[in-house]
């Protein structure tokens, strides 16, 4: 399809062009520096019907938004103040997009889930179930959000396009399965093998002296990112609407600034560093391919299918998965939407 590791977001939306224009984009995690406010950038210079901006700090969204209003006026956007550890402010978010959506008469064509952290101490969510904080921001509360707003995703008005989900997973997915027996990493916790972590890490990425695990943690958010996909496919297959999840590659943005300062040291030997506008690319090309079917996967990295971990894709721990965070999040019952 002609894009590959060096391609570029303007690249990508150069080519999609028709795609973006009037329709409307939402997009969670924007902040000066992160990826989020570079797939604004990128789709405003194509005149999309409306930009939603959320995450967590309004200021920061705010400057996002103005920079972008000073080179395209034309385009509408609205921000949305939204922390994905707390569930009654996802809640509340999704209450502000649906007044929003309903004032400019649109729907959500597509939906970015962008958010994310990666912190190197245990925290539990007081407003997110008391679990973890990491699965938390990076899964329930994306779930839940993504569940209240399914509603207002577009059926395909055309044979070429179909409204669409991405999620910002990462290759971090194959560093361990879920951990169903211990999502809290409780001190003491004895995991049944099945979950141990993937074998031969390279030394550092684990701490292995039975403190907290950020690596772990991070890990099996990414995991979950994935199987939310899977879930959603089996559940909205046919609808219309396309899910995929998308590793953007190693980019410098704000993520790591919860890490210590070994995690921030171990990110120096990190190689092939990809600019901002190269790791929103494949993010954009899963959003605008028209040519991007179920069938051919699941999974993209350097604009191409790649093939995930297996337990990523587990149709049972998808299952699984799926019903825990209804639970968590308070969507069982008939709460979801689906």
């Amino acid at each position: 399809m002609g894009f590959g590791a060096a391609s570029t977001g303007n690249e990508v939306a150069g080519r999609y062009r028709g795609v973006i224009w009037g329709r409307t984009f939402l997009i969670t995690g924007v902040s000066p520096l992160s990826l989020g406010s570079q797939l604004a950038t990128v789709l405003a210079a194509h005149s999309p019907a409306l930009l939603i901006l959320a995450s967590r700090t309004l200021t920061k969204i705010e400057a996002v938004a103005a920079r972008i209003s000073a080179v395209h006026p034309n385009v509408k956007i609205a921000c949305v103040q939204v922390d994905f550890s707390s569930f009654p402010s996802v809640r509340k978010a999704v209450k502000e997009i649906e007044e929003v959506l309903k004032g400019a008469g649109q729907g959500i064509h597509v939906l970015f889930n962008n958010a994310g952290i990666n912190i190197s101490e245990r925290y539990l969510a007081s407003e997110g179930g008391n679990m973890e904080l990491q699965f938390v921001t990076n899964h329930l509360g994306p779930f839940l959000f993504t569940n209240l707003l399914l509603p207002y995703l577009m059926p395909s008005g055309a044979s070429t396009y179909q409204s669409r989900i991405i999620n910002t997973s990462s290759e971090a997915h194959r560093l361990s399965p879920i951990r169903f027996s211990d999502l809290n990493q409780e001190p003491g916790t004895v995991i049944p093998e099945e979950e141990e972590p993937r074998q031969g890490l390279p030394v550092g990425i684990l701490r292995r002296d039975g403190r907290y695990e950020p690596m772990i943690a991070y890990g099996m958010s990414k995991c979950a990112n994935l199987l939310m996909v899977v879930g959603l496919r089996e559940k909205l297959d046919g609808r219309g609407f396309g899910f995929w999840a998308v590793n953007p590659g190693n980019i410098m943005t704000d993520l790591p600034r919860g890490l210590d300062e070994q995690a921030k040291a171990n990110l120096k030997g990190i190689k092939d560093w990809k600019t901002h506008d190269q790791g929103v690319a494949t993010l954009l090309f899963a959003a605008l391919c028209p040519g991007l079917k179920h069938d051919m996967g699941i999974y993209l990295d350097d604009c191409t299918i790649k093939k995930p971990s297996r337990w990523a894709v587990d149709k049972e721990a998808a299952e699984k998965l799926w019903k825990l965070s209804e639970e968590v999040v308070g969507l069982g019952k008939g709460g979801s939407r689906l």
